[in-house]
C-alpha cells in the first residue's frame, strides 16, 4: 500500500528538516514563526521515532501517541503561518484542543485495536488544520509577496480536499481507502510525500519574498524621518508621472527648505536638528492627503508630490502648510521652538513629455526664489521666473 510503503521516506525526510530547521530557529531565536515550524517537525520526528520502534514499545505508546504527531506537527505548522503573517494567531487554540480531545480516543482506540477509527480521526483533524492554515494563507493582504502564500495555500486545500475524503470514504464504506478507494489512497500517499518536502520550502520561500520586500523599502526610505528618499521619490514620481500622461489630470511638485536650519544645528547640536527633522516629517505627514507624496532628499530639504492639483490650489495648499508650520511649536527636548520654511511649486500644467528631473528643477528655481526674497516664502515656478534667476546666476 502506497500509503505505508512511502512512509520511511517520509521518516528520513522528517528528521533532516527537523535538523535543519531547528539550527535555524536556534540561530534566529526572535523568530516565532521559524521557531513554530521548527517544533511541527521536531513533532513530525517523534512520530517517525515511535513508528520505527513500534516493535519495542507497548502498542498504546507506539500507536496511540503515533496518531498525535502528524495533527500536532500541523497545528504547529499552523501557528507558524500565523505569526508570520501576524494574524488567525489565536486560533490556533482551536487546532490545540481538537489534537487534546482525540488523544484520549486514540490511545483507547489503540489498545482495543480500533485502528481504522484512529486513522480515521486523525485524517479529519489534519483536513480541518490544514484547511484553516490555507484560509489564513488565501486571504493575507500583502499583496507584494501574494506568490508563496498563495502557493502554499492551494496545495493545502488539496491536501484538505483529500484528507476530507478519506473520512467520507470511511463513513460511507466503513471500510479504509485502500480497501475500497485506491485513487484516494494513491492521492494521499502523493500529498502525504509532497508536504513533507515542499511545505517548508514553501514556507522558505515565504520568508524570503518577505525579505527581498524589507530590503527593498528600507531601499526607499530614509531612516530619519521615514519618508521616501531620493530612489523612493524617483520610483513614486515615475508611477505619477504615467497616471498623469494616461489621465491628464494636473500635477504639482514641491521642494521645501527648512530656514536657517544650520543656526538651529548650531545651537542645540546634530541631535538636536535631528529630532526637529524627525518631528517635522510627522507633522508633514498629518498635513497631507494620503494621496500625497512626501520624501526627504538630504539636509532639511523635502518634497511633495501632489497629483491633482493645479497652479492656484497648490499654491493655497502650500500656503496653509507654510502657515502651519510656522505656527507650530517643536519640541526639542524641554523646550520649544519655531522654524519656518521656504517652498518652490511647480505644476505639469498640460505639458507632454515631462520628466521627474525638469519638474525638480523647475520647483528648485522657485525655491531659489523664495528664499532670496527672505524666506517663509512660496514661489510657483514661471518661465521669467527661471530667467530672472539665469541671469542673478
Amino acid at each position: 500500500m502506497l500509503t505505508y510503503a512511502m512512509g520511511f521516506v517520509l521518516d528520513v525526510q522528517l528528521v533532516c528538516y527537523a535538523i535543519v530547521l531547528t539550527c535555524m530557529a536556534l540561530q534566529d531565536r526572535a523568530n516565532r514563526s521559524l521557531r513554530w515550524l521548527a517544533y511541527g517537525y521536531i513533532s513530525g520526528c517523534v512520530g517517525a521515532a515511535l513508528d520505527l520502534g513500534g516493535q519495542w514499545l507497548p502498542h498504546w505508546l507506539s500507536m496511540g501517541l503515533f496518531m498525535e504527531a502528524a495533527p500536532i506537527g500541523y497545528g504547529c505548522f499552523y501557528a507558524s503561518v500565523a505569526y508570520f503573517l501576524r494574524r488567525g494567531i489565536r486560533a490556533r487554540w482551536l487546532c490545540f484542543l481538537m489534537i487534546l480531545a482525540a488523544l484520549p480516543f486514540f490511545l483507547e482506540w489503540s489498545v482495543s485495536g480500533r485502528m481504522n477509527l484512529s486513522a480515521t480521526l486523525e485524517d479529519g483533524i489534519l483536513a480541518v488544520e490544514t484547511a484553516l492554515t490555507a484560509i489564513l494563507l488565501f486571504t493575507t493582504s500583502e499583496r507584494e509577496t501574494r506568490w508563496p502564500p498563495r502557493t502554499m495555500a492551494a496545495f493545502l486545500t488539496i491536501y484538505s480536499a483529500v484528507e476530507a475524503a478519506r473520512v467520507a470514504v470511511f463513513f460511507y464504506t466503513g471500510k479504509m481507502p485502500s480497501q475500497v478507494a485506491p485513487w484516494v489512497e494513491n492521492a494521499s500517499g502523493i500529498v502525504y510525500v509532497v508536504s513533507c518536502s515542499a511545505l517548508p520550502l514553501a514556507f522558505i520561500w515565504m520568508m524570503n519574498a518577505r525579505l527581498l520586500l524589507d530590503l527593498n523599502r528600507q531601499s526607499m526610505i530614509d531612516p530619519l524621518t521615514e519618508l521616501l528618499n531620493r530612489r523612493g521619490l524617483q520610483a513614486a514620481a515615475e508611477v505619477e508621472l504615467a497616471r498623469y500622461a494616461r489621465t491628464g489630470h494636473d500635477l504639482a511638485v514641491v521642494i521645501l527648505d527648512l530656514d536657517f536650519f544650520k543656526l538651529l544645528n548650531d545651537r542645540y547640536g546634530h541631535a538636536g536638528g535631528d529630532a526637529v527633522l524627525g518631528e517635522f516629517s510627522v507633522f508633514l505627514r498629518g498635513m497631507i492627503r494620503e494621496t500625497d507624496i512626501a520624501g526627504r532628499i538630504g539636509g532639511e530639504e523635502f518634497v511633495l508630490i501632489l497629483p491633482g492639483l493645479g497652479p492656484i490650489t497648490a499654491l493655497a495648499t502650500i500656503e496653509r502648510l507654510r502657515r502651519a508650520v510656522a505656527e507650530h511649536p517643536f519640541e526639542l527636548g524641554s523646550r520649544l521652538t519655531r522654524i519656518t520654511a521656504s517652498f518652490g511649486i511647480t505644476v505639469a500644467g498640460g505639458r507632454k513629455d515631462l520628466t521627474w528631473d525638469v519638474l525638480q528643477r523647475e520647483a528648485d528655481i522657485a525655491l531659489y526664489a523664495a528664499k532670496r526674497d527672505g524666506r517663509n516664502l512660496s514661489r510657483m515656478y514661471s518661465e521669467s521666473l527661471a530667467a530672472e534667476t539665469s541671469h542673478i546666476a
